[in-house]
């Protein structure tokens, strides 16, 4: 397929565009600073409907609409720019992307959700409603990075209303780590109370490039959220113990044996497939 990548300079665009070229698709990306790898990338900023419009209505090397949008382009966190600009950025981003798929007949959309948007940070006045938390846990975002993601996934259930066939898969992402971050887990192993606020996750960018590649590929129909988390926690504790240290009395759902991750991943892997293959301790 001809797919083109928003954010393909990031941590997770760039393997994503890695596990797409290797599977044999075409990339195009489309990023404010360009990287060096070997492939097309478009300067474009991605909160420009123009901009996103246009370079999505056909490029040179594809020479009309792309088959799949993978739109990963975005301020990657909360902290990392005023509220205001985050939030505009990231929702107007995402509006921009999914309203010219929908008017240019792009059917299929993967993009860049957040397990943010639940109730995180996880604390003792706000514990999860149960363990592992999954889709269907309650959301309630608790900061603007956060309700963006909520907006663009309403805005997601907007578009598959609107335009029968279209399908668009918001994927919940934990925290993506690449190489230049393997540093700071020597920090984390002491200090493992510091990772309580996100139930101790995290994925490796390369399998959150893979999930991407999955949902381009998958047939399914309508808006799907999933979350895509390694398939287990970052901290050398087990995974029983952390639960009743930091979240007593929190209903447990499954066995959560040795490390297993406190985000279900069942969901994407009964809808597209997917399955963590890196863990920390193999680093």
């Amino acid at each position: 397929m001809r797919v083109v990548v928003t954010g393909s300079s990031g941590k997770i665009g760039r393997e994503a565009v890695k596990a797409l070229a290797a599977a044999g698709h075409r990339v195009v990306g489309l990023d404010t600073k360009p990287g060096a790898d070997q492939f097309r990338t478009l300067a474009v900023d991605c909160s420009d409907f123009g901009q996103v419009f246009g370079a999505l209505s056909g490029v040179d090397n594809f020479s009309r609409t792309p088959d799949a949008v993978v739109h990963l382009a975005a301020i990657p966190g909360p902290g990392q720019a005023p509220d205001h600009v985050t939030f505009d950025v990231n929702t107007m981003s995402t509006y921009s992307v999914l309203s010219s798929c929908a008017r240019l007949g792009i059917q299929r959309v993967v993009w860049s959700s957040s397990e943010t948007l639940f109730k995180m940070p996880w604390g003792d006045e706000n514990p999860p409603t149960f363990l592992p938390v999954d889709e269907t846990s309650p959301e309630g975002p608790q900061f603007h990075y956060a309700l963006a993601k909520q907006v663009g996934e309403r805005l997601a259930d907007a578009f598959v209303e609107w335009q029968q066939g279209m399908s668009i898969a918001s994927l919940r992402f934990g925290n993506v780590f690449s190489l230049g971050d393997r540093a700071t887990l020597a920090g984390i192993q002491e200090n493992p109370a510091g990772r309580r606020a996100n139930l101790f996750g995290y994925v490796d960018a390369a399998d959150a490039g893979e999930a991407c590649r999955l949902a381009v590929e998958a047939g399914f129909v309508g808006h799907h959220r999933l979350l895509i988390a390694a398939a287990d926690t970052i901290v050398d504790i087990p995974t029983r113990e952390l639960c009743a240290r930091y979240f007593p009395g929190v209903p447990v759902r499954e066995p959560l044996d040795g490390y297993a991750s406190l985000y279900s991943t069942a969901r994407a892997r009964e809808l597209i497939g997917y399955e963590p293959r890196v863990s920390w301790r193999q680093w």
